[in-house]
């Protein structure tokens, strides 16, 4: 929250920084209004550009508040055009955010912890394990750091998915605030259908996201038709199994018109055979759903491989027949490894290898 005696204004949503505000300097309301607008929809950096405000008043906010944006270390661009950007954070720390070019829109994947704890025997991140959650300035200081970025290319990025390094909700607090400010009209204002959540099934998390009515659409990785093989994959399906997350989907509170994306990476021999396919369907029973088969991206020292195009095509066709929204997801950027579950800082994934 604090840098030195300053604060990290980016630690505050809208309702935080009315009520920080008015503690601090009591000041009205439109203030907030005022600061959310600049640093959020205009992307400014300093105070001082803050034109609308007194300059006493922006001086004494200069003195209080930082606007933070992380360190950019590296930025690679793949054959594809997708950009990695790794960035370093005051601590030293690095996280990674990845910017991917499809035919019809930008996408940003953003990171919320700084490793994993989640242990997933595929995913390159789970080498790092879990170092620390990120702040929400963290967070969003990746979006306006990549949406800089974007700008000085005549670019804007259109949709956000919280798909990069960490489970977002193992970080439920910031990651929500985070998605407040993303979804506030004042500033950056994403709809919920264009910010997307991933988790690997950490349900109590998941019922409160619904509870609290989270102002983003909802991914869960599921990756397996059986406890035993998703208990081997993603760990804490020992504490919430299967069908204890498919029943707290359905009873998720949702508008109508909402779906759960179901993500299925599909691993060579391991979750693809011809019984998981005849399970699916059942598994997924009154799930207000669409799902997402994605094709392992391959990671040196995991051990998994990619069934064929064809394999994966007949699962995607089994499943529109049986009434399934299904797509395939073919991840962007592998040459840089920046596709799905190849994130981690390069020493750290080295290491975790070798060691």
């Amino acid at each position: 929250m604090s840098c030195g005696s300053h604060v990290e204004l980016l630690d505050f949503d809208r309702a935080e920084l009315t009520a920080e505000l008015e503690q601090r300097f009591g000041l009205p309301a439109f203030r907030a209004r005022q600061l959310i607008r600049w640093v959020h929809k205009f992307r400014v950096k300093d105070f001082s550009e803050m034109t609308d405000i007194a300059k006493p008043l922006r001086e004494a906010f200069d003195d209080a508040y930082t606007i933070y944006r992380p360190e950019l270390a590296e930025r690679q661009v793949s054959r594809d055009g997708t950009r990695k950007y790794l960035f370093r954070l005051s601590d030293g720390s690095a996280v990674e955010s990845v910017l991917i070019k499809q035919t019809d829109r930008l996408t940003l994947c953003v990171s919320s912890q700084v490793g994993c704890a989640m242990g997933c025997k595929f995913c390159r991140t789970a080498l790092m394990k879990l170092k620390r959650n990120l702040a929400t300035h963290e967070i969003v200081g990746q979006v306006l750091a990549v949406q800089d970025d974007a700008a000085e290319l005549g670019e804007v990025f259109n949709n956000i998915v919280f798909m990069g390094m960490g489970e977002p909700l193992h970080n439920y607090d910031n990651v929500m605030r985070a998605l407040r400010l993303l979804n506030d009209e004042l500033g950056h204002d994403f709809s919920y259908r264009k910010v997307t959540v991933s988790t690997s099934g950490l349900v109590p998390a998941i019922e409160r996201f619904g509870q609290e009515g989270a102002p983003a659409s909802l991914a869960v990785s599921l990756n397996a038709t059986s406890d035993d093989v998703r208990s081997q994959l993603i760990p804490i399906n020992k504490k919430w199994p299967i069908e204890k997350l498919m029943s707290t989907l359905r009873e998720l509170p949702l508008n109508s018109n909402r779906r759960i994306t179901i993500e299925y990476v599909m691993l060579a021999g391991v979750n693809d055979t011809k019984d998981d396919l005849a399970r699916l369907p059942g598994i997924l029973k009154d799930v207000p759903c669409k799902i997402n088969l994605i094709p392992y991206n391959e990671n040196a020292g995991l051990g998994f491989k990619r069934p064929s195009r064809d394999h994966i095509a007949k699962w995607q066709d089994r499943l529109l027949s049986r009434g399934f929204n299904t797509t395939v997801r073919w991840s962007k950027g592998e040459d840089i490894d920046a596709a799905c579950g190849q994130l981690a800082t390069a020493n750290e994934a080295k290491q975790a290898v070798s060691g």
